[in-house]
């Protein structure tokens, strides 16, 4: 980096000559002008060292601005090499002069273990369904066997009945519930 600083020191150096000597020509034509031969031809000439002056300083600034963006890229990695690298001393990071294999190493056993974690959710997961879906069975069955019984005692089917309206009564209340709440609040937003 210092080299290229060094350079582009130069370059600055060079371009400043540059505009002096141009400025210097541009006194001399001006100084001059009065005498015979001067024209257009030095005027041209002029131009195009004003238009190769300008486009060395436009490289220049882009050369210090790609420097400047590659020293904060390099800061950035720096930063980020520490961060992912660990607290120097540190026995679970395995010290600041760990390799980056062991640390890829060490990142792959961490993984397979999540993996593995993972597996092991799953599998609960779908234990726990198989569960459910036998509890589902179970209560399946037993609404069969209501439904035969009260068939074979009127008594039943009355009670079953009345269980019945009640929840539909419930419903219809939760729904009015439900309704006037999402009312309210519709108005409340319109209202502000």
């Amino acid at each position: 980096m210092e080299r290229v600083e060094r350079e582009i020191a130069r370059l600055r150096a060079i371009d400043e000559d540059m505009a002096r000597a141009l400025e210097a020509d541009d006194e001399r034509a001006r100084s001059a002008s009065g005498r015979e031969g001067e024209g257009a031809t030095s005027a041209g000439y002029r131009d195009s060292r004003r238009h190769t002056l300008q486009r060395h300083r436009d490289v220049l600034q882009e050369y210090a601005d790609e420097l400047r963006r590659l020293r904060r890229d390099a800061e950035d990695a720096a930063e980020r090499e520490s961060l992912l690298g660990g607290r120097a001393g540190s026995s679970a990071s395995g010290g600041p002069d760990e390799s980056a294999e062991a640390r890829l190493i060490r990142e792959r056993a961490r993984i397979a273990g999540s993996a593995s974690a993972m597996d092991d959710i799953i599998s609960v997961a779908q234990n726990t369904a198989r569960e459910l879906f036998a509890q589902r069975g179970i209560l399946q069955n037993a609404g069969a066997k209501i439904l035969t019984m009260t068939s074979k005692f009127p008594v039943l089917n009355n009670l079953v009945l009345a269980i019945k309206r009640k929840k539909n009564k419930d419903a219809m209340i939760l729904a009015a519930v439900v309704a006037a709440c999402t009312t309210f609040v519709l108005l409340y937003y319109l209202s502000k």
